[in-house]
């Protein structure tokens, strides 16, 4: 279904090249082949979070979608939109988060406010469901993909390894975590997504066994901070776990957080409804107001604006 982005590791760089936080970078382990990506998230993550004000729990949860994200739109070829969709019957029934080929990240999730407290760990919070992985393409003429799984084990990164298990049958590691600094209430978060091409014909099975699992090992040894940072950069980290097995950086992605909404959007939205559902939709003082999901911002039509629409639905 998702097709790896060779492409985009197509040119080295050396560990002179160095940002602490919000990007992706691209590795690859020399000895063995293994490819990788570091995504490291801060300013992104909180911008995406305070524009609700999500409890903390849906916090942790949807800046965990996030981080996942981030790092699984690095290892695909695609123009346009890579989406990551969560939905349960727990007390969290709806998560979302995308991120474009450029980088520009957005999220939002819908809970039981009520639910929240009674919930302990990320299974309660979420329920049974469903992982739902899409690539749109569909704004350059292109093909919607989507990839669509049960929610398996405890956590939301049990449920991606399964998902690469079972149906893309790629062997995949993911190391990863999200903090809250005590002070500044900022949330940072990262993971490190190891992978394993498959074997070509006639190669070493045991070799290639063998160097999964010293990889496993050293991925194992990441902490905390050395995965959220803001302290460390990805780069020294990764050198600080893989430096005996020989590790190779490529360009690293920017990420930002970006809404891909509006005014425009939200006006071309409106000119589809009939009269009558805009009629419907107006406010006491007359205006029609539209709140994005997304980053919160509202979009206020008065009685001129809305005039123009019904105009411009005629012609």
């Amino acid at each position: 279904m998702l097709e790896t982005d060779a492409a985009r590791m197509s040119a080295p760089m050396d560990f002179a090249d160095r940002s602490s936080s919000d990007l992706l970078r691209p590795f690859q382990l020399e000895s063995s082949g293994l490819r990788g990506r570091f995504v490291r998230l801060g300013r992104t993550l909180d911008r995406v979070l305070e524009a609700h004000a999500y409890p903390e729990p849906v916090s942790r949860l949807l800046g965990q979608l996030l981080v996942l994200a981030g790092g699984l739109a690095g290892g695909l070829k695609f123009d346009g939109m890579f989406s990551l969709q969560v939905r349960g019957d727990g007390p969290v029934g709806f998560m979302v988060a995308d991120c474009t080929n450029h980088g520009r990240m957005r999220g939002y999730a819908s809970f039981d406010a009520g639910a929240i407290d009674a919930a302990s760990t990320e299974r309660e919070l979420l329920g049974e469901g469903l992982l739902a992985l899409t690539v749109d393409q569909t704004r350059i003429g292109g093909e919607l993909q989507q990839g669509i799984v049960s929610l398996e084990g405890r956590t939301l990164t049990d449920a991606m390894l399964a998902y690469f298990r079972t149906s893309e049958q790629i062997r995949t590691a993911i190391k990863l975590a999200i903090a809250r600094d005590p002070r500044s209430g900022g949330w940072h978060g990262g993971a490190i997504i190891l992978q394993a091409l498959p074997a070509a014909p006639g190669a070493e099975e045991e070799a290639a066994r063998e160097a999964w699992q010293e990889a496993m090992l050293l991925l194992e040894t990441a902490s905390e901070a050395e995965l959220t940072g803001p302290d460390l950069d990805p780069d020294t980290v990764l050198y600080r776990l893989f430096h005996e097995t020989g590790v190779r950086v490529w360009d690293a992605l920017p990420l930002e957080a970006g809404c891909s909404c509006t005014e425009a959007r939200v006006r071309a939205m409106l000119e589809r409804f009939p009269a009558a559902t805009l009629a419907e939709m107006r406010l006491p003082d007359g205006r029609i107001e539209v709140t994005c999901q997304f980053c919160n911002r509202l979009y206020s039509f008065d009685d001129a604006a809305i005039a123009a629409l019904g105009a411009r639905r005629r012609h």
